[in-house]
């Protein structure tokens, strides 16, 4: 009886330690803040291409994100 108990205690979400369930979502977070940079990096040499600003966009590619 006592066993099940502790065990349901141990394995709860809820007793974990502070790093372990917050980690993940700030590593998702963090890598998710690059990843929108970078697309927004892409879209604006796309957008130099577009109206033929080709130095424009050997700056943008030059320097990514």
């Amino acid at each position: 009886m006592w066993s099940r108990i502790t065990d349901a205690i141990l394995t709860s979400k809820w007793n974990k330690p502070f790093p372990v369930t917050l980690l993940p979502s700030a590593i998702t977070f963090y890598l998710t803040e690059k990843q929108q940079v970078r697309h927004r990096q892409i879209l604006q040499e796309i957008r130099a291409l577009g109206d033929h600003d080709i130095k424009a966009a050997n700056t943008i590619a030059s320097h990514p994100a």
